[in-house]
């Protein structure tokens, strides 16, 4: 077992990493200390540093697995989920710590509700101030969010599982409201963590130019999946306008095109995906967005029936 010899694991924790061993160091080492049994998975994205050979040689007790060809963040959760066994699925980025030796055991208190289906990692980010994000306190209420981070995420496996977890299409960018928004088609919520916070050292090592271009990309993508007749063209209307002008606002306008000619490009390659959402789940998601943060109680009534097996 990984973690605690003889011990069933508790927890998959899943990490994705691409050119970034000595961060990755300190996430493994911090995963090791948690106070409950987890497997854990390295799922390598074509590396180049020294991460192949650090990760077998100084942590036999992971699981290491290197992809050749760049595939991605959303590839990566996706195979790790399939490869563990545990009931609830930890994604965690390369340059996240775990300061706290709780945070795995307490994050998983928080699923004591049918309708949970994840639970944010609360974070700071250490390089930049002392904020706390994407946290609440422990009082008892279930407040929902539609909007976490997928580098700082809990999922039952079960919830993930009927969802379909990540569209691997999708690379990065836009996944977690892609996913949560068909969490809620299935009548599960996005709750707001209380767990200690991690300790998240944002990486540098980012090419922006190429974010900016999946950010337009897979908002368009997000909108052909997931938004259903009337809203479609309206929606996606604003989502091109909306690109433009922040392109505009960088000075990277040919960026922005780039990326909306990709997403409508796309469309076409996806044309058999599109699954959209109900009209009422697509107004309660837009209300989420909105809200930032409501209370289960508040949302409840306007959720599907909770779906428990696959095509019910």
């Amino acid at each position: 077992m990984i973690g605690k010899v003889n011990t069933t694991p508790a927890a998959a924790v899943i990490i994705p990493t691409h050119n970034r061993a000595d961060l990755l160091k300190k996430t493994l080492d911090s995963v090791l200390a948690q106070s409950v049994a987890c497997e854990i998975f390295v799922m390598d994205d074509a590396s180049k540093d020294t991460t192949r050979e650090m990760v077998p040689r100084d942590y036999p007790q992971v699981h290491y697995h290197r992809e050749e060809i760049n595939q991605g963040p959303t590839f990566l959760r996706n195979k790790g989920a399939r490869l563990s066994t545990a009931p609830f699925i930890f994604t965690i980025d390369d340059d996240c710590v775990l300061a706290s030796p709780k945070i795995v055991e307490q994050a998983i208190e928080a699923f004591n509700h049918p309708r949970v289906g994840a639970v944010t990692l609360p974070f700071i980010n250490v390089l930049q101030d002392d904020q706390l994000r994407k946290g609440t306190e422990k009082n008892g209420i279930i407040l929902t969010t539609f909007d976490y981070l997928g580098g700082m995420i809990a999922f039952s496996r079960s919830a993930y599982e009927l969802a379909g977890g990540y569209r691997s299409y999708l690379f990065m960018h836009v996944e977690e409201a892609d996913l949560a928004i068909r969490l809620l088609q299935r009548g599960y919520v996005v709750r707001v963590g209380w767990s200690d916070p991690i300790d998240h050292f944002e990486s540098p090592v980012r090419n922006q130019s190429r974010l900016d271009v999946l950010e337009g990309r897979n908002h368009v993508l997000y909108c052909f999946y997931n938004v259903p007749w009337p809203y479609f063209p309206v929606h996606l209307l604003a989502t091109s306008v909306n690109c433009l002008r922040i392109g505009r606002r960088k000075g990277s306008v040919l960026t922005a095109i780039r990326g909306l000619s990709r997403g409508y490009g796309g469309m076409v390659h996806e044309f058999f995906q599109r699954k959209a959402v109900s009209g009422t789940v697509y107004r309660l998601s837009r209300l989420m967005k909105a809200r930032h943060e409501m209370k289960l109680e508040e949302i409840e009534p306007l959720l599907p029936p909770l779906q428990t097996k696959a095509g019910a």
